[in-house]
């Protein structure tokens, strides 16, 4: 069952990575390998045949690729359909779901600064009026592709709106959405009744636990502590709260009401049901959820299960339903630590009365989870928790009380006229607990380098960790030299995987941030400057800076830089300054001006030192045959042209970082500035007047880039478009990021590729 598994999951990956043949070689050697060593007969080699291309088929069947309302975006519409998935409270003033109308799936974001979406129930059908958008993709090194995350629940483009354009239309749902929204709608009383003795934070902890990440919005304090500490998963439910409920379930009705153990089982089964209902269906729960009604099915008929074969089961057909299934972050890290967990089940057993063993269990599994989702959450989120272990190992003794304790009093509370006392009574005897909870997150996430920044592992690491892991569990229980030896021989091998390669090129990424600049310089002796910082976040959202530049600096160890030159300040260009300086260790900081006259400015001013006002013609860096020098023309009274222009000289490679300048500010430079430029960077996204025929001419560059995107300010605008008509034009909108290598011997440009993630050559 779990090699069918296994093969079944390959033809999945084999359709979402493109490497169809790739797999089919694997598949073929492995069933060669299989006869000519007998392991296998011919038939069951033809069976995981069969069930591989059924894995591959089964997604083109099932997964889409576009729909109606992608043809048409972006436009601003009506559209008009029904809300699909429960509307995630998780934001203080806007809420987000899905919703199907007629012409396809569209994800949801609704503003309203009062906060209140009482009104926007799941099932309902509505009128909204907003704006359609295409999702963005990741056109950058590292970038969260959010536009394939959202193609996994069967949506292509997201959808604006504020409260106020919404009108509930006077249709009724159908039986099964009408369920869901009645479901729906007692979650929140039970939570609205809790609300009244539990105060923040301890309401939206207990909200996590019982009922789903989405319930309450956590304070920010507190999801960065819960981060910093490891403990992140207690505020999501998870299939551990599944398994908390059943067991509290069977020891009450089994053991202190003594009912018969079939009614036991069979209530406790319609118990677990409601409650994942209640959840929103998470992944984790889903997987817990089906695992264990099968263990329970095989009870009432005296049937056992093989717990990996079990897990194999479920894992198949999660993905026969949904192969999307297979990105979710949530379903790769709820299958690989449960089944890390039922490997390593041996080392759980024991003799010893059993709260001992219970205690033990509170420090091994929270250690065997550990060991198991390390590559990922390095994989996913460059992190890991250092005390993670001790913080699980202690909180693990009271959290299924709390677990437990909080679906109790939320199914009993149900019941109209005891619904007080029972949320009172619950609660009085929770609130310590919780507050302890919130303790143990706060001490462990104060502790130094709770949280520590990792690399990017790639796959093979990440194939020869989990290689590790099996073969040492595999040494626990038969001893041998010949397995040791090759255990460490791996170990060596994965230890080598890590030692960074260093090249000694010059390097420049010019990182495609829409109508915004940034570009990361990496010299020969392997020193980083940063030039401009892209856009803040809108609305307070996270900025460029955090979900591009940042993620990418994170996934290569870089830490470390000499300087950040922002051109000026502009938020385009400065936008994302504070969030670079606030992450990573930067000497220096150069600024066009010593005047904070925009807030984006005042802000730069208040948290960067040092600052260094730039002069003209002056060398900020050397080292052999590079050179790093910057210009400022000192026009006053027009930011733009009193941008920072940077020249960066390596042998015979030259690139001109314009800023926002343009032809003014060359004209006053022209004769301080290089002549016969190998890379010109544009200014202004190519706006009118940033180049003319003179300026092209004396500067002669061989290749022109523009970081520009779509926009209602014609960047790049006709004119100099018209201008450049005759030179080698780079483009971020076209082009996605662009790498620029400047090897010993020669000049490489590289684009990025959307459907690889990697760049390729020119």
């Amino acid at each position: 069952m779990f090699m069918t598994a296994i093969i079944y999951i390959m033809g999945v990956f084999a359709y979402f990575t493109n490497l169809a043949i790739a797999f089919c070689a694997i598949i073929s050697v492995l069933a060669i390998v299989g006869l000519l060593k007998n392991i296998v007969s011919i038939k069951l080699i033809l069976f995981w045949i069969f069930i591989f291309y059924f894995g591959f088929i089964n997604c083109s069947l099932r997964i889409k690729t576009s729909d109606e309302l992608l043809q048409t975006a972006p436009q601003n519409c009506e559209i008009t359909g029904q809300i699909v998935s429960i509307p995630n409270s998780n934001f203080s003033d806007k809420t987000k779901f899905f919703f199907q109308t007629d012409n396809g799936k569209t994800f949801v974001t609704v503003s309203d600064k009062k906060g209140d979406f009482s009104d926007l129930k799941i099932g309902n059908y509505y009128k909204i009026k907003g704006k359609l958008r295409i999702p963005f993709e990741a056109v950058n090194p590292s970038q969260f592709d959010y536009g394939k995350y959202l193609k996994n629940f069967g949506s292509f483009t997201v959808f604006y709106a504020n409260h106020s354009d919404i009108v509930l239309l006077d249709k009724k749902p159908t039986l099964k959405w009408k369920f869901m929204q009645n479901l729906n709608n007692v979650r929140y009383r039970i939570l609205d009744t809790h609300k009244k003795y539990l105060k923040s934070p301890n309401i939206e902890i207990l909200g996590g636990i019982v009922f789903g990440d989405d319930a309450v919005a956590p304070p920010d304090y507190i999801k960065a502590s819960f981060i910093n500490s490891g403990l992140l998963h207690i505020l999501a439910a998870s299939g551990m709260n599944v398994a908390f409920i059943y067991g509290f379930w069977f020891f009450f009705m089994n053991t202190v009401f003594k009912l018969p153990f079939k009614l036991t089982v069979i209530t406790g089964m319609g118990m677990i049901i409601i409650y994942s209902l209640m959840t929103g269906l998470g992944t984790s729960v889903v997987r817990a959820t089906i695992m264990i009604l099968f263990v329970l099915a095989g009870k009432l008929i005296d049937r056992d299960t093989h717990s990996v074969a079990l897990l194999s089961l479920v894992a198949m057909l999660m993905l026969i339903y949904n192969p999307a299934y297979i990105n979710d972050v949530g379903f790769q890290l709820s299958f690989v630590v449960t089944f890390g967990l039922l490997v390593s089940s041996d080392l759980l057993k024991y003799k010893e009365n059993k709260f001992i063993g219970y205690l033990r269990d509170c420090f091994i599994v929270p250690l065997i989870a550990q060991f198991w989702v390390a590559p990922l959450q390095m994989f996913y989120f460059n992190t890991f928790s250092l005390y993670s272990i001790f913080a699980n190992t202690i909180t693990a003794i009271f959290l299924p009380l709390i677990s437990f304790g909080g679906f109790i009093s939320s199914i009993l509370s149900i019941i109209p006229n005891i619904s007080n006392i029972i949320c009172k009574t619950f609660d009085f005897i929770l609130n310590p607990f919780l507050n302890l909870l919130v303790k143990c997150s706060n001490y462990f996430a104060n502790l130094p380098h709770s949280l520590l920044q990792t690399t990017h592992p790639n796959i093979l690491q990440i194939i020869l960790y989990y290689t590790i892991i099996l073969l040492i569990i595999l040494l626990f229980k038969d001893f041998s030299k010949k397995l040791l030896y090759t255990v460490l021989i791996l170990v060596l091998l994965l230890l080598i995987s890590t030692i960074p390669i260093k090249n000694h090129n010059l390097e420049i990424i010019a990182f495609s941030v829409q109508n915004a600049d940034s570009f990361l310089i990496k010299t020969p002796d392997n020193k980083y400057f940063i030039i401009d910082t892209a856009k803040s976040g809108y609305n307070g959202g996270k900025s460029q800076a955090e979900i591009i530049i940042l993620k990418y600096l994170k996934d290569k160890g870089i830490k470390n830089f000499d300087g950040m030159i922002i051109s000026h300040f502009d938020n385009d260009h400065s936008g994302g300054a504070i969030n670079l300086y606030n992450s990573l260790k930067i000497k220096n900081t150069y600024v066009n001006s010593d005047k904070a006259n925009s807030m984006t400015s005042k802000q730069i001013f208040k948290t960067i030192k040092p600052l260094t006002l730039v002069k003209n013609n002056t060398v900020i860096y050397e080292e052999p045959d590079l050179e790093i020098r910057n210009f400022i023309s000192g026009i006053k009274n027009n930011d733009n042209e009193n941008s920072i222009i940077t020249s960066l000289k390596y042998k015979d490679f030259t690139m001109l970082f314009m800023g926002d300048a343009g032809i003014t500010a060359f004209n006053t430079l022209k004769n301080d500035l290089p002549k016969n430029v190998t890379v010109l960077k544009l200014g202004h996204h190519g706006a009118k007047n940033v180049i003319d025929e003179n300026m092209l001419k004396t500067l002669n560059p061989q290749y022109i880039l523009i970081s520009c995107a779509q926009n209602d300010k014609n960047h790049p605008h006709a004119i100099t478009m018209n201008t450049l008509r005759k030179t080698n034009i780079l483009r971020t909108d076209i082009h996605n990021s662009i790498k620029i290598i400047r090897t010993q011997k020669e000049l490489k440009i590289f684009t990025f590729d959307k459907n690889s993630k990697q760049y390729s050559k020119m």
